[in-house]
């Protein structure tokens, strides 16, 4: 682990201290929320016959204000349909979201145009989230022309320039006038995260934010958004398919499997005591200098299930070593696991977690 990447560790868990006390009330509370899409069959485009695909199954969760949440699991597991829906970019089959006491999910869309500049999104690649028409200047323009009429132009002016030093591009005047192919990937992310903060949200869904990045500025980026986080009291939801990188930025993590939440729990718990199989999984195949510690690596064997055809029982026996190594018990393929206590704030779903 590189010497920068342990600086934005120890940077964030010294701001953990500080922002404890503001984590009292709940920013975002999601309530048995479900996402599905219908998937027309290939040979029925005559027909009206579609599969149903569960992209977000049941999940009840809480996002703490001014934490990082960080959502870990493998493509496909519902994570980016999450985010998208917590924002009302992705409509809900069912459940409930709450920003600050206020369900989204029944807002009006004029309430919802007003309340937009609280919550934004930082896409995953930096090389499509940018109008190649646009400077960044026309860029980060735009959304205070939608938003923030009460300003004149030299005031909309003075904050892009305050935005773009924010997030480490200088000097502010001469990045504006440029264009996104004037740009490495690092400064077009640092662009897209200015795009992000420049209404001064509360609430930012981070959509692997780095993972389009070179290694040798992902570091940056991120302290980037810790920074920003502890000056303007940020509260983000890290979505990330790399559970070490959630362990470095995450206060906590919530494993996510084929549109379910399988285990939650503070960053250190799931990294050191995980107990649902597919977390410590995940957790066995972090690189490691330690031979010893190779030795216990659960290797998941085959692809992970279509969305459209859950398996039965627990959506995760199919890969699961545990249930391999209990000789296939029928109750994995029967009976689905509910979440529950394992430790305090710390909850998994699986039926062998307590003797395992």
């Amino acid at each position: 682990m590189s010497v920068k990447i342990i600086l934005v560790r120890v940077t964030l868990r010294i701001s953990e201290v500080i922002l404890m006390s503001k984590q009292s009330e709940n920013i975002i509370e999601i309530e048995e929320l479900n996402v599905t899409f219908s998937l027309r069959k290939k040979d029925s485009l005559l027909s009206h016959e579609s599969k149903e695909i569960r992209a977000i199954d049941g999940v009840t969760l809480n996002v703490r204000n001014g934490e990082i949440l960080a959502i870990v699991g493998e493509s496909g597991c519902g994570k980016t349909t999450l985010g998208k829906a917590v924002l009302n970019l992705v409509q809900p089959t069912s459940g409930i979201i709450r920003y600050r006491g206020q369900n989204l999910v029944d807002i009006s869309k004029n309430k919802l145009r007003l309340m937009r500049q609280k919550f934004q999104l930082i896409y995953q690649d930096p090389y499509e989230s940018l109008d190649p028409r646009q400077s960044v200047f026309q860029t980060l323009l735009e959304p205070l022309t939608i938003h923030r009429k009460d300003l004149n132009k030299d005031d909309k002016k003075q904050m892009i320039y305050h935005c773009i030093e924010s997030v480490g591009l200088h000097p502010a005047q001469a990045i504006a006038a440029r264009y996104p192919h004037h740009l490495s990937g690092g400064q077009r992310q640092r662009v897209a995260i200015a795009a992000a903060i420049i209404l001064e949200p509360d609430f930012v869904v981070a959509d692997e934010p780095v993972s389009m990045l070179d290694v040798s500025v992902r570091s940056e980026i991120l302290k980037v958004m810790l920074e920003l986080r502890n000056n303007k009291e940020l509260t983000y939801l890290f979505i990330t398919h790399d559970l070490s990188l959630a362990w470095m930025v995450a206060e906590r993590i919530a494993v996510f499997y084929l549109g379910k939440m399988v285990e939650i729990g503070s960053a250190h718990e799931i990294v050191h005591h995980s107990v649902h199989p597919y977390s410590q999984a995940l957790i066995s195949v972090i690189p490691t200098i330690s031979e010893q510690a190779s030795l216990g690596r659960h290797i998941l064997q085959g692809e992970i299930p279509l969305p459209s055809n859950i398996p039965m029982g627990c959506r995760f026996h199919t890969r699961c070593w545990l249930y391999q190594k209990k000789k296939c018990p029928s109750i994995c393929r029967e009976s689905e696991p509910v979440l529950k206590d394992v430790g305090t704030s710390h909850q998994a779903a699986c039926h062998f977690m307590e003797e395992d």
